[in-house]
């Protein structure tokens, strides 16, 4: 019996198979590719931590400690423990729970030549869709300053707002310093341009990516002030010792020199 391919139930039968077998093939496909697929992700968020230190050519797994900020103390995370590990940079992957969050938040540290960095994961809005990125802090003559930082997008304008992802942008966030003489976050990008130590030019044409710039710095950052404070402050202690120790060294000498009886002089 002929089978007629012009027919109703023919043409039914025949998609239905073959939506079904692309669709077995699809999945098949998928599930074979996510674990490439999840390293490749992983790798880029390492990668892109590396690049916010300002140290893209290290291996994050040598040189960094993972932590978490909870109640403004740094908790150290064993990196042998791969479902601790795996739970931060899960948590990086999802930019609306990590910007829900405020607690408990990821950290990474780097230190080199007896200075220590610290990244902060940060999440925002911008014209068109999420921003996201890493930033990079550390302190220097008792400010905290940005060392480094990277930004990407979902969708910002070509030319306009996607210029976030430039270096000549992200560059120009170096050495800003966070907080004003007031103790308020001051880093922002300036439409008209940079006129303090704590302004970067805005982008022209992209006035509402650099809004959102700006509000996911302060967000983000401000939820780990506490801890910040602390790195501050402890600055301020080694530098009042080291100027204690200074001065208890120089006590001896004057006084040595006070003891020492005049030379008796010819009548």
């Amino acid at each position: 019996m002929a089978i007629n391919k012009n027919s109703n139930v023919y043409i039914i039968t025949y998609t239905v198979v073959m939506v079904v077998i692309v669709g077995a093939l699809l999945a098949t496909l998928a599930t074979w590719l996510k674990p490439k697929q999840d390293a490749n992700v992983l790798n880029e968020q390492k990668v892109s931590i590396m690049k916010a230190f300002g140290e893209a050519d290290a291996n994050f797994d040598e040189v960094v400690t993972m932590g978490r900020v909870a109640g403004g103390k740094f908790t150290t995370i064993d990196k042998s423990n791969a479902q601790d590990v795996q739970a931060v940079f899960d948590l990086l992957g999802n930019r609306k729970e990590l910007g829900e969050a405020k607690d408990n938040l990821p950290i990474f540290k780097f230190e080199k030549d007896g200075a220590s960095k610290y990244v902060l994961p940060i999440v925002g809005k911008g014209l068109w869709g999420d921003i996201w990125g890493y930033v990079s802090l550390y302190v220097v003559d008792g400010k905290l300053k940005i060392s480094g930082i990277v930004m990407d997008h979902a969708g910002e304008t070509p030319g306009l707002g996607a210029e976030i992802t430039t270096p000549g942008v992200q560059g120009a966030f170096a050495d800003k310093v966070l907080y004003d003489a007031k103790g308020e976050f001051a880093v922002r990008m300036q439409k008209g341009g940079a006129q303090n130590e704590h302004q970067v030019d805005a982008i022209t044409g992209g006035t509402k990516t650099c809004d959102g710039v700006n509000d996911m710095l302060e967000i983000s950052i401000t939820k780990y002030k506490s801890f910040l404070d602390t790195l501050t402050a402890a600055v301020a202690e080694d530098t009042t010792a080291a100027e204690d120790a200074a001065t208890v060294e120089e006590q001896p000498a004057a006084e040595e020199n006070n003891n020492v009886e005049p030379e008796n002089k010819e009548e």
